[in-house]
């Protein structure tokens, strides 16, 4: 009897895995569309196809999520949270074949968008490992040329893996990508800006430099979580032009002729204001700008897209060529920092009324209209220069850019042709500076200062 219990356990102990093994459920992952491109669903890919209960069973906010089968008859959606949580959910045939219906209409531009999104992030986090962060983490650390340049090698590569990582962790979006890469840069050069106002010594610079860029990268990241494209597109610009006018103002009130170097490294140029107090007007100039380049296509009452805010900058440079021609042929340094950052200001406000308000330009709209106002302009200078090439004439050459410059603009938007603006579409926000105090009296936690009109 011994002998049968002995042998019976062993035969259980055989079979047990073998049973284990038969109950054993491999799922393969399966695409949401016909066209196999979409093999994750994220948040915005989900709010472009409008999906929906009762084939749509996800609801509140998630991360991402994926579809498995193990038969092609049963269906298993795995929706990711924010805080770690997967959840499982059941579905059949009939609701993956209305999920991807919905999601093979959506235009193969949005799908790809997304891929483009996160090769962005990781390329232009690399760009900055390669001009920022390894120069500034090497100039931190280093005493010598082979510490220096060991310190570079590893920051600058090592940037490439950890931008990889970061967007397979987690959703990087096109607006995140953008803020993320302009925070990474203005970054460092407010974390330079800061030390410098602290009067410390090359190495520190160098650390707060390397420590600013991946804080404001980091940053970047958070604050662009929820932001539209032009969201992202108009805070980078704000706080580049807006850094851009604090130091032509400065300048403008520096005043002074001559400079010399003092004793303690700075520069005087016997004006009005130092060079630590106009490092400070253009540090703050630049914070300011990142809020209300935020506002400006929240606010407006015509569609403000991407490629919209990307002809400013042209527009700002014919207006700063213009306003060239009316300074002396020597002009001092605060009459030409005075006429550059006027006619820059009034050349972004008449590209807002003749470009921004009539049309909506696409990312690369904006790219060609740069590239041909910058075509234009230098062949303008290079015809006036022709006139007398061994002394060309300062103001003939910059009317002549200017006037290329203007001519490539209007060429290159006939050429583009680019849609029509297509007006506000939906709410309108607007800000109460008064409710600026009473929010931040009177209401805990999350702070609103935006008014919201339909």
């Amino acid at each position: 009897m011994n002998l049968i219990r002995r042998l019976a356990a062993i035969g259980a102990l055989i079979l047990l895995p073998l049973s284990r093994a038969s109950a054993q459920v491999i799922e393969r992952p399966v695409p949401f569309d016909s066209a196999g491109l979409v093999t994750v669903m994220t948040p915005f890919l989900a709010d472009k196809a409008a999906l929906r209960p009762p084939w749509w069973p996800v609801s509140g906010e998630f991360t991402e999520a994926r579809l498995f089968t193990a038969n092609d008859s049963t269906y298993v959606l795995a929706v990711g949270r924010r805080t770690g949580v997967v959840e499982r959910y059941n579905l059949t045939a009939t609701d993956r074949e209305a999920i991807r219906a919905v999601v093979s209409r959506l235009p193969r531009e949005v799908i790809v968008a997304r891929t483009d999104a996160r090769n962005g992030f990781i390329g232009r986090q690399s760009l900055l490992g390669l001009l920022v962060y390894g120069p500034t983490f090497a100039g931190a650390i280093a005493n010598n040329d082979a510490g220096a340049a060991a310190g570079y090698l590893v920051v600058a590569g090592g940037s490439f893996f950890a931008a990889s990582e970061i967007s397979r962790r987690i959703l990087v979006t096109k607006p995140q990508t953008d803020l993320s890469f302009n925070l990474g840069h203005n970054g460092a050069l407010a974390g330079w800006a800061t030390t410098y106002l602290l009067h410390t010594n090359d190495h520190v610079q160098s650390a707060g430099a390397f420590i600013g860029g991946l804080t404001g990268a980091a940053l970047g990241l958070h604050f662009a979580d929820g932001m539209t494209e032009a969201d992202a597109v108009g805070a980078g610009f704000g706080s580049d032009i807006g850094a851009l006018i604090g130091y032509g103002a400065a300048e403008t009130f520096r005043g002074g002729s001559g400079c010399q170097l003092q004793a303690d490294g700075t520069t005087d140029c016997g004006g009005r204001i130092s060079d630590r107090a106009e490092v400070a007007i253009i540090l703050a100039s630049g914070i300011i700008g990142y809020p209300l380049g935020v506002l400006y296509p929240r606010n407006a009452s015509y569609s403000v897209t991407p490629g919209d805010i990307q002809t400013l900058w042209p527009s700002a440079a014919i207006g700063a060529s213009a306003a060239s021609l009316f300074l002396s042929d020597n002009p001092t340094t605060s009459h030409a920092a005075l006429a550059l950052t006027s006619g820059g200001v009034v050349g972004m406000i008449l590209g807002d009324r003749f470009l921004v308000r009539k049309f909506d330009h696409s990312r690369a709209d904006g790219l060609r209209v740069t590239l041909g106002t910058l075509a234009g302009g230098l062949m303008g200078a290079g015809i006036a220069s022709l006139t007398n090439p061994s002394d060309p004439n300062r103001r003939l050459v910059s009317g002549m850019a200017t006037a290329g410059g203007l001519i490539g603009v209007i060429a290159t938007e006939r050429y583009l042709d680019p849609s029509p603006d297509a007006g506000r579409r939906g709410m309108r926000l607007t800000v109460n500076p008064m409710s600026i105090f009473f929010v931040a009296a009177h209401t805990p936690g999350n702070h609103s200062l935006l008014n919201v009109r339909f």
